[in-house]
């Protein structure tokens, strides 16, 4: 409990230090308005919701670093949310990097838990970008089986 309330103080503070100007402050209010809507789009079928997350391309003057640790802040602390943080995080990001001209892609994979397959199965969610893993750590995404990819 100690950890995570020091990983959210820690949070708070760096978002604190990353949205100094209006425009920043404008985009996390605009990151904060999406992850709450999240739980409403995701009651469409699947395709049909991550089409209604897919931007069009834009430009920013955010660079891409910016939107990326303005994302996983944002994710991180709507502590409300009934979707786990990975799935908020990965959504958030691939909405508001493609409008940023980054074209990552969202993957969605499952595993067994333990490496057993009479087991439960847990799932993860995570970006890529050419094919490979989008400042994702290799122990979050390795050995899940990729279910989806979108766009395909």
């Amino acid at each position: 409990m100690v950890t995570r309330l020091r990983h959210v103080w820690l949070a708070i503070i760096t978002l604190s230090g990353l949205i100094c100007s209006p425009q920043r402050r404008a985009l996390v209010r605009e990151m904060r308005g999406f992850i709450r809507s999240l739980p409403i789009v995701l009651k469409a079928p699947l395709p049909a919701a991550l089409q209604l997350i897919t931007p069009a391309a834009g430009s920013t003057s955010e660079t891409e670093r910016s939107v990326r640790n303005l994302a996983d802040l944002t994710a991180l602390l709507d502590r409300q949310s009934p979707l786990g943080l990975c799935l908020r995080r990965s959504l958030t990001r691939y909405h508001f990097l493609r409008r940023a001209g980054v074209p990552v892609v969202l993957q969605f994979g499952a595993k067994f838990v333990n490496g057993k397959p009479d087991r439960e199965v847990t799932g993860h969610a995570w970006l890529t970008l050419d094919g490979q893993p989008y400042h994702e750590s290799d122990e979050n995404w390795r050995g899940f089986t990729v279910m989806i990819a979108w766009p395909t």
